[in-house]
């Protein structure tokens, strides 16, 4: 520490290097003490006076350093305290400058307070103004709150009033911004009330209540006279739509005839409403003498029915029964002829979807009857049967016995002619074949749908789907009996059924044919469906 503060850069060296500062009278004084002291002394005390005061100046400087020893942290805080000092002197000096730029801000600041200041005194003036006539003042604007809770209730006359006060008064105050506002919440309150009233048609309601509503509307004057007209049969056909979605479409025969109720019901009341509301409509019936709405209603009218009739197109199908059909068919066509006494008879339109769903129920019908043949002739093995050995032998007898009379000339009762004695009873020939009385069957069912609803316009393309069905039997056996080796037992038995096909089966289906359509039976050629087995038998023949 000692050589340290000796050295030139230490403390003791920058101590005994300052400056000596001048000196004060104090010191002039003590000088001149010395100077009289100096004069006193002798030549020897006087050459040793240099030595001697070198002796003091080292005894002070080494106290001076022991002093700066001992308390070299003071000096050290010291320094740091003057560090600490001028940096907050300077950054007291930032602040300032800071200040000072931005003091033009602050003037800013107060200019807009002063004027903030003057527009809030002239508010006040204003507001101590409205309180005066406060009373007033709420009472007018609490017009729409009340005149909401007058449509919430539906007390829409005492609304209405309400909104002509309204009127009024921004007629004769409309330059007042709170009458704008005013103004404002009504029309939102007057929108509401719009939709309620809208709603109201979008529901079951009968016609006096339908007359109030349209006479709201009128009032309210949000719509000319062609746009209300359209407005009210589109709230009436979106709540018809709505009825006919809620029904449940997964047994489409009972949707059918919901459906055809409902528009049966509603669709009679709407018109019936629109004419009694818009009484001079010139009328569905006359959709092109230039009624006033220029035949809206006749235009809806034919929308819904062309959705309906949509409806019926994508169901039907579905309805896998005759009798069904039938009963749908008898629903409907009530349906139309009710909707006729307001001119909307639709009867004529549903004439090609029930022909279409009928032939198609039955050309399914006559094509199952078909693949159940193919499928049990593949699998059938052929062979006589007891049934038809007793009949072999009972004709044998009577031709016998006829002969004996002298009467062989005489024909013997076929299994045809018994079927078209008797075309409700299957000949019993055609169960000694497996494949032929289960087609029989098929063709039965098929015929038994189709009885029930039986358009006459059908009887050509029923009738060729029945050729085609029997030609493709025909065709069947005789491509079985020319690709099948059979033995002598079995080609007599598969030769027996290509009979009972040609002479029993095909006769008794067109009888059966001809009970469902009269004259039916002529449409079928049993001579061309034999044709096949014919080809057949002439191709075995040649081959033997």
């Amino acid at each position: 520490m000692r050589s340290s503060m000796d050295a030139p850069g230490g403390l003791s060296g920058s101590l005994s290097g300052r400056a000596e500062p001048p000196l004060g009278p104090a010191a002039d004084q003590e000088s001149a003490a010395y100077f009289s002291e100096l004069l006193s002394y002798s030549l020897e005390r006087l050459s040793k006076e240099p030595e001697l005061l070198r002796a003091d100046q080292e005894q002070l400087r080494r106290s001076l350093q022991d002093t700066a020893v001992a308390h070299h942290r003071s000096f050290i805080d010291a320094q740091r305290c003057l560090g600490d000092l001028r940096a907050q002197l300077q950054a007291a000096t930032g602040h300032l400058d800071s200040l000072a730029r931005d003091m033009p801000k602050l003037q800013a600041a107060c200019d807009r307070f002063r004027v903030d200041a003057a527009a809030t005194a002239t508010k006040r003036a204003d507001n101590r103004q409205l309180y005066s006539a406060h009373p007033a003042v709420l009472e007018v604007l609490e017009v729409p709150q009340l005149m909401d809770t007058c449509c919430r209730s539906g007390n829409f006359d005492e609304a209405l009033d309400l909104r002509a006060f309204v009127n009024k008064v921004s007629v004769m105050h409309g330059d007042l911004p709170v009458v704008h506002r005013l103004v404002a919440e009504v029309a939102g309150v007057s929108a509401d009330m719009l939709e309620a009233l809208l709603q109201r048609l979008q529901g079951a309601i009968q016609l006096p209540e339908c007359l109030r509503v349209i006479g709201y509307l009128r009032r309210l004057a949000a719509f000319p006279e062609a746009e209300l007209r359209a407005a009210f049969l589109q709230r009436r056909e979106a709540w018809i739509a709505g009825l006919a979605a809620e029904l449940d479409d997964s047994h489409p025969y009972e949707f059918l005839k919901r459906l055809t109720d409902v528009y049966r019901l509603h669709l009679f009341d709407v018109v019936m409403q629109y004419r009694a509301i818009f009484a001079d409509d010139a009328g569905v019936e006359q959709p092109g003498k230039g009624s006033r709405d220029g035949g809206i209603l006749y235009t809806w009218a034919q929308r819904r029915i062309a959705a309906y009739l949509d409806a019926v197109r994508q169901h039907l199908p579905r309805v896998q029964e005759g009798g069904s059909l039938a009963s749908v068919l008898d629903h409907t066509m009530y349906c139309g002829g009710s909707l006729g006494r307001v001119g909307l008879d639709f009867r004529p339109l549903l004439a090609p979807l029930f022909e279409q769903a009928v032939l198609a129920l039955y050309t399914k019908g006559v094509a199952a009857a078909g693949e159940s043949f193919r499928s049990l002739l593949e699998a059938h093995r052929w062979a006589p049967s007891s049934l038809s050995a007793r009949r072999q032998a009972s004709n044998s007898a009577a031709a016998a016995a006829a002969a004996a009379d002298g009467s062989g000339d005489a024909a013997t009762p076929t299994a045809a002619a018994a079927a078209a004695a008797a075309p409700g009873v299957l000949p019993q020939s055609l169960v000694e074949h497996v494949p032929l009385a289960v087609y029989a069957n098929g063709l039965l069912a098929a015929f038994n749908e189709l009885r029930h609803c039986a358009p006459l316009s059908l009887r050509a393309p029923a009738a060729a789907a029945l050729q085609e069905s029997l030609g493709g039997v025909s065709s069947g056996l005789a491509h079985y009996g020319l690709t099948r080796a059979l033995g002598e037992v079995e080609a007599g038995a598969f030769d027996a059924a290509c009979r009972a096909h040609t002479a029993t089966l095909c006769p008794y289906v067109a009888a059966c044919f001809e009970r469902i359509y009269a004259g039916g039976a002529v449409l079928i050629d049993v001579r061309a469906v034999g044709q096949p087995l014919a080809d057949m038998a002439a191709q075995k023949e040649g081959a033997s």
